[in-house]
């Protein structure tokens, strides 16, 4: 669907509004929407957020490193080559050419990011997907997700919901696509997963898959569950 900015603006004033008149007015605006919501699931408790700065291309091989060489990261090593492979990509072993380096850590949830579960938007502007468009004007291709009622997230009539439990831990993975050859970097991605158990180990694998799917690409707090 294409919209003006000015139709971008309006919805997002909508939802302004909803937030501004709080939930008991907002309940009364359109009681259907609050039903529309509750089936809304608590949120996963994983979480990817990446930055792809440069393109390269898919055929380049890539070296998979870890900042520290300890048991677990050795295992992280083996199963960041095996799902490269697994997307068609090539592993090596070089000093030339890609290097995938990546660290690990438990960190505190307060040092973790937090979900804005509100919703979100998403535009692009001109053509699009369009290429018979020759205009220029101000129209864009537009998402606008908002979460309406949840119980377990941040929503228009639910209002803020409590942060995580003060103590609880997460386990954080950071990987990095450098260009050995000038040191450029061309992708970031940052993996995060509420440790609902001891088993970090089985977590940390469970999230090399999700990461390695954002290889190349930007995401912003995409949520996933370990497999």
């Amino acid at each position: 669907m294409r919209v003006s900015i000015a139709s971008v603006a309006a919805c997002l004033g909508v939802v302004a509004g909803l937030l501004a008149v709080g939930p008991d007015s907002a309940r009364a605006v359109d009681p259907q929407l609050a039903q529309a919501g509750k089936s809304a699931g608590p949120p996963a408790p994983g979480m990817i957020t990446s930055q792809a700065f440069k393109e390269f291309p898919t055929s380049a091989p890539i070296t998979v490193t870890p900042y520290d060489d300890s048991d677990l990261n050795l295992q992280l090593k083996s199963e960041f080559e095996t799902e490269l492979q697994a997307s068609e990509r090539s592993v090596t072993e070089a000093k030339t050419g890609l290097l995938l380096l990546f660290e690990t850590k438990i960190i505190s949830a307060e040092e973790a990011p937090r979900r804005p579960s509100l919703g979100s938007v998403s535009a692009r502007s001109g053509r699009g997907d369009d290429p018979a468009r020759q205009d220029n004007g101000d129209n864009v291709q537009v998402d606008v997700n908002v979460n309406v009622w949840s119980n377990t997230q941040d929503s228009v009539l639910g209002g803020r919901q409590e942060a995580q439990d003060v103590g609880a831990s997460v386990f954080h993975i950071n990987a990095v696509l450098r260009d050995q050859d000038n040191g450029e970097v061309l992708w970031q991605g940052d993996a995060y997963y509420e440790l609902q158990s001891p088993d970090a180990e089985r977590v940390a694998r469970s999230m090399v898959p999700p990461l390695v799917d954002t290889l190349g690409k930007s995401t912003a707090n995409e949520p996933f569950e370990a497999r």
